[in-house]
């Protein structure tokens, strides 16, 4: 979409007008999250809003019969997420469609659409620095321990999957952290906004596949940075064509700022240095928590994965697959995750009392309950669990050695003569 200062047709201006009010309603409301102090607040009077909306415009309006959760739970995929979208979209062309039509005499809206462009470029670039600082300095995914080294792929979520792979190089995390954070530090400069621009929808467009592929539930958020990626491409595409497909000579543009008053010259200084300083912000906060994981962190003497080789309930093997235990995993955080059978996995709170020799699991629920069990260890390498738990529980289990896994011992080869692919 360019700019210049010919005449628009009505379907230019049209979409444009549409483009504009969707991406705005998806923006500008976000922007006050990212400011310090005030960013906790603002996003609870937000969740109120649209939690007092849904029932209108999700249950009554889309014959949703169930209620609508809203809330940040981690998740951009949720039921309240998409009907959001929906009215946007909805508002968007009720609001379009007559504004273009009333205001047929306006030869173009290239003041707006420059506008626009300026607020997609530090949206898309505070989303990019965001994602990237935080692959940069290793914090988005977590490192590989007893959980992930204990578990087979097939009881893997995609997602989970996604996330072991991604935590089992830090190095190629923050390659793709770095690639981010250069098209946010591109999108800066006018100059350089095409380019940044560019170098986006190559970052956002495989996003954008690994959340689709991996079932990540933040595809709706992924897609619409890829939309604001290719919408700032979109202003130079005719030239990209140009040059790299068509092999013909290109004009330069006009890279100038819009036209402001003194006050409005000011006013775009100031937020540009608080854009910068809320971005160098960003880079502290993740360095922080960076410093924070990298604590040394006293291990329970139970860390580790271990394998059940044994089982009795009431004194006989258990009857079914929900009372048959298959591992326990405990890592450096106090909890305990337990697969059944099946694999199903069950996470309990724990607190292990070493003098009293028992570790207590706490099963989360509205009633949380507690299961205090007697800790033997014949060696280094068995444990006995003894106590109460749906009946007289006994459980025989061996640790399984993690630390000796080829995904953390194989490291990198320049000479591999063989494949080594397990």
């Amino acid at each position: 979409m360019s700019a210049d200062d010919a005449r628009w047709s009505f379907p230019r201006r049209l979409g444009f007008l549409f483009l504009g009010l969707f991406l705005g309603l998806n923006i500008l409301p976000h922007f006050p999250f990212s400011i310090p102090v005030v960013d906790e607040m603002l996003a609870v009077q937000w969740l109120a809003l649209w939690e007092a909306l849904m029932p209108i415009l999700g249950n009554a309006a889309l014959g949703i019969d169930e209620p609508i959760l809203v809330g940040f739970t981690g998740s951009n995929d949720m039921t309240w997420n998409y009907v959001q979208l929906l009215w946007y979209v909805v508002f968007a062309a009720l609001v379009a469609l007559p504004w273009a039509t009333l205001d047929r005499k306006r030869e173009h809206y290239a003041t707006l659409y420059a506008w626009l462009r300026i607020v997609v470029r530090y949206w898309l670039a505070l989303n990019l620095f965001n994602y990237g600082f935080i692959k940069l300095f290793p914090t988005q995914f977590e490192a590989l321990g007893p959980i992930h080294l204990a578990r087979s792929y097939g009881e893997s979520s995609p997602g989970g999957l996604l996330w072991t792979f991604m935590g089992a190089s830090p190095v190629y995390a923050g390659f793709t952290g770095l690639a981010e954070v250069l098209a946010a530090a591109l999108l800066l400069s006018r100059r350089t906004t095409s380019l940044g621009a560019l170098v986006a929808v190559g970052v956002m467009a495989n996003v954008v596949m690994m959340n689709f592929c991996y079932d990540v539930p933040v595809k709706t958020l992924s897609s619409l940075l890829l939309l604001g990626a290719l919408f700032l491409a979109a202003h130079d595409a005719r030239r990209i064509a140009d040059l790299l497909v068509f092999n013909r000579p290109t004009m330069a543009r006009d890279l100038g700022a819009p036209v402001l008053g003194r006050r409005m010259r000011i006013v775009r200084v100031v937020a540009k240095i608080g854009f910068l300083m809320l971005i160098a912000t960003m880079a502290i906060q993740a360095m922080g928590r960076l410093a924070d994981r990298q604590k040394p962190v006293e291990k329970d003497p139970l860390y580790g994965a271990w394998a059940v080789e044994q089982i009795t309930l009431d004194g006989a093997p258990p009857s079914t697959d929900e009372a048959r235990w298959r591992q326990l995993a405990i890592p450096a955080a106090p909890i305990a995750l337990l697969r059944r059978a099946r694999g199903e996995a069950l996470v309990f709170g724990l607190a292990h009392d070493v003098a009293a020799g028992t570790i207590t699991l706490t099963q989360q629920g509205p009633t949380p309950t507690q299961h205090v069990l007697k800790v033997a260890r014949p060696a280094a390498d068995e444990l006995i669990l003894t106590g109460s738990m749906d009946g007289a529980i006994e459980v025989h289990l061996r640790r399984i050695d993690t630390e000796h896994a080829p995904l953390l011992t194989r490291g990198f080869h320049w000479i591999t003569e063989v494949p080594y692919n397990r």
